[in-house]
């Protein structure tokens, strides 16, 4: 099964039959002083035979031969590591690059109807996600990479993100994590255990018209449309569109209704020059969930009450607990190929997030000693009574505004210097956040819910209220760095980011002097370094070093920060040693890793949920491996597999030497295959199915709460009945699992139960 490439995907990719064919020819053209003529290149082998390639080789011992590069749009390969990032800053394909980045293609997203990016990432072990940080509340997309926050990592065509929300998946060609610490690829600040990037669909040339319809369980029920049109030589646009309408199985109170348009046009595709607008608008209206709450029978380990019979239904929340977002994005790119040598580009994005968001977060009713925690929620609860729950912060909610902007202009040169080949990456990045938060006052009376029959069937008003939350974020860095080989087989790379950071963040009520005024303005640099050996075209092995710097305040876009102004930030390092290996005729891609990451000055949560910096140390180390790509032409498979190993180094609290990290599950790992019987004929079924499975996690430093292990099993049955029409139908969490989709120190929220739906796609 294979898919369109848009233009966000098109990757430079050399014709390594052709090269050898065209070798004679570039030599001439390079002892007359003129380059091998890209057509002569083009011309020399399909574009199937694409496998990546050095820009540069000897010829007959007459010196190097400066080989243009040849951009090809085709098929995208089966195997992710054979795919470039889509990343100016990381311009070289996935296998070459020294990084763990596990992708979830196409394929991947379609075969799973994946709606939302936090379904997508189901497919990348050693991600968790959070059910907000306390005190107002983040939600929306809320990840840990190999457990470390990535709240502010999230990218979509290399640029940020802006705003805390709900991602919907309509307008993604595929998903990329990069792991470890990313501050050169990505944005600088943060990015500890790596960032999420989406790759947008673009335009791309040729006519293509794609939709597709699901319904189902829930009810369920979603609509896409999209439609690509080429209106010149080398020009097109493109059009996604989406709407939903839906209610979670099994999830009391869980509605959503969103919808989105996003129109993009691309002038001098497969030209030097390449030139791309897009647009986002997009909306939803969906109950806010926070989970059950974490309850500590006798005294144990803490677990979420559906473990011990509350029904994975109870909703604890009411009527009025929304989120109600609207973001508007607007992107554009520009990359030149000046010559055979330099390419520039310039990526520009500017965005608009409003959100009014209210939820109840639910809690068991505390005294002063743990004895009476335990007395008014644990014991009685275990009684089989129904005790009363506690709703904690956030119960008002927020109206907030948040603006941002970024320009990120990035060269790539390749160059000799003398016997040694040169990739050369530099350039300049430059962003600004404003977030502007109001608080809500509540109108009318909550009912207090009990922990087994919760009452939430009722509505609460909403004022607009006294506090006033604002944050200014800019940061200006500078990154540059070199890939040198020293033989054609082995090269070293060498780089630095320095990020010029600057906050400004006051609290207060309105009409009144702030509270709370802060204000960091400091710079700090983040080397990174690697030595690659290829032996092969198809072999890449690496050693990589990296860190990276996370200021205090960097999520206050989010929540408040209880901070000394001397406080230090958190510094990250990065070790990991990797191997990618192309095999079955690079049909198969395998790779695995070794890492370990170093934090020092470690951001904790308090009690009432706002987080401060302490001179806590965290290490966090392992090992990934996964199998991309196809084992035969009819069999598909994306498999990884995590092992986490986390401990507390150093601490404040000195109980807490020797723990684990909190949220770090020891064990992840995904599998999904599918299998083509008969294609290509009337007879035509494509099965697949899919196992996804987290170990348990702690939730807290204390490793006095737990979350027990998830382990889901999906299935799919798809036929096409036509050249231009496929049905299928998807099975989610076939064995009715109770599993949680996400959590927070003291509550958890329970994923769907058995879900099926089933979808009908067509396809021009």
């Amino acid at each position: 099964m294979t898919g369109r490439v848009s233009a966000s995907e098109i990757v430079t990719q050399g014709l390594l039959t052709g090269l050898i064919m065209a070798i004679p020819a570039a030599a001439q053209a390079q002892g007359s002083g003129g380059p091998a003529p890209a057509a002569t290149l083009a011309q020399a082998a399909p574009a199937s035979q694409a496998p990546a390639f050095s820009p540069e080789l000897s010829a007959g011992g007459n010196g190097p031969v400066m080989i243009p590069e040849v951009s090809v749009q085709g098929v995208a390969p089966p195997n992710t590591l054979r795919r470039g990032t889509g990343i100016d800053r990381l311009p070289d394909s996935i296998q070459d690059t020294p990084q763990t980045i596990n992708v979830v293609p196409q394929e991947v997203l379609r075969e799973q109807n994946v709606t939302t990016l936090d379904q997508a990432l189901r497919n990348v072990p050693g991600i968790t996600a959070s059910a907000g940080e306390g005190n107002g509340g983040v939600a929306g997309d809320q990840f840990r990479i190999r457990g470390f926050n990535a709240q502010n990592d999230l990218y979509t065509d290399g640029l940020r993100d802006f705003g805390s929300y709900t991602r919907d998946a309509f307008t993604t060609e595929s998903v990329q994590v990069l792991k470890g610490p990313s501050g050169f690829a990505l944005g600088g600040a943060g990015t500890v255990g790596g960032g999420v990037n989406q790759v947008s669909r673009t335009p791309h040339l040729g006519n293509s018209y794609d939709g597709v319809a699901t319904g189902g369980m829930g009810p369920f029920a979603r609509a896409t449309a999209d439609v690509n049109v080429q209106v010149g030589e080398t020009s097109a646009v493109r059009l996604n569109a989406m709407g939903q309408s839906s209610h979670t199985v099994d999830r009391d109170g869980q509605d959503q209704r969103r919808w989105g348009f996003a129109p993009s046009v691309a002038w001098g595709l497969g030209t030097d020059t390449v030139a791309t607008l897009e647009y986002l608008h997009y909306e939803y209206d969906q109950a806010t969930e926070s989970g059950v709450p974490v309850v500590t029978p006798f005294n144990g380990v803490g677990r979420p009450a559906t473990e011990y019979g509350v029904s994975r239904k109870s909703y604890y929340g009411n009527l009025s607990d929304r989120d109600e977002v609207t973001v508007n994005r607007l992107t554009a790119r520009l990359s030149h190929r000046v010559n055979d040598w330099l390419t520039l580009s310039n990526d520009f994005r500017t965005s608009w997030v409003d959100r009014d968001f209210a939820y109840s977060v639910p809690g068991c009713a505390t005294g002063t000693t743990l004895a009476a925690f335990n007395a008014s929620c644990s014991g009685q609860f275990l009684a089989g009574r129904n005790p009363a729950v506690a709703l904690g912060g956030g119960t008002g909610g927020y109206s907030q505004e948040t603006w941002g902007i970024q320009n990120v202009s990035t060269a790539n040169a390749k160059f000799n210097t003398w016997s040694l080949r040169h990739e050369l990456t530099a350039g300049v990045d430059i962003s600004y956040e404003d977030t502007d938060r109001v608080s809500r006052n509540v109108v009318g009376t909550r009912i207090i819910p009990t922990i087994r029959n919760p009452d939430n069937n009722y509505y609460l008003g909403f004022t607009s209220g006294s506090a006033l939350r604002n944050t200014d974020l800019t940061n200006l860095g500078f990154f540059a760095r070199d890939r040198i080989w020293l033989i054609p087989e082995l090269s070293v790379i060498g780089g630095v980011r320095y990020t010029r950071y600057n906050l400004d963040y006051s609290a207060g009520n309105r009409g009144q002097a702030p509270t709370t005024d802060i204000s960091d303005n400091r710079g700090f640099a983040d080397p990174n370094a690697s030595l690659v050996w290829e032996p092969t075209p198809a072999q890449t092995y690496y050693f990589s070093y990296s860190t990276s710097t996370t200021p205090q305040g960097a999520n206050f876009t989010t929540l408040p920060f209880s901070v000394n102004p001397n406080t230090q930030p958190e510094r990250n390092q990065n070790f990991e040693f990797g191997a990618k290996v192309g095999v079955l005729d690079n049909r198969l891609g395998l790779y695995a890793s070794v890492f370990r990451i170093n934090k020092k000055n470690a951001s904790e949560p308090l009690g009432d949920g706002t987080f401060y910096v302490t001179s806590d140390r965290q290490r966090v180390q392992g090992v990934e491996a996964g199998i991309t790509g196809r084992i035969t032409p009819d069999w598909n498979i994306n498999a990884n597999y995590t092992f986490l190993d986390s401990d507390i180094t150093s601490s404040t609290t000195a109980a807490n030497v020797g723990n684990r990290v909190q949220y770090v599950p020891k064990h992840a790992a995904s599998i999904w295959t599918t299998y083509e019987i008969a294609p290509r004929t009337p007879y035509n079924v494509t099965l697949g199915a899919g196992m996804f499975f987290r170990s348990q996690v702690y939730l807290n430093a204390a490793q006095s709460a737990e979350v027990p292990s998830n382990l889901t099993f999906d299935a799919l049955v798809s036929h096409k009945l036509t050249e231009n029409l496929t049905v299928s139908v998807n099975g989610y969490n076939l064995g009715n699992a109770l599993n949680y989709d996400s959590f927070f120190s003291g509550r958890a929220v329970p994923s769907a139960g058995r879900t099926v739906l089933a979808s009908l796609a067509v396809s021009f």
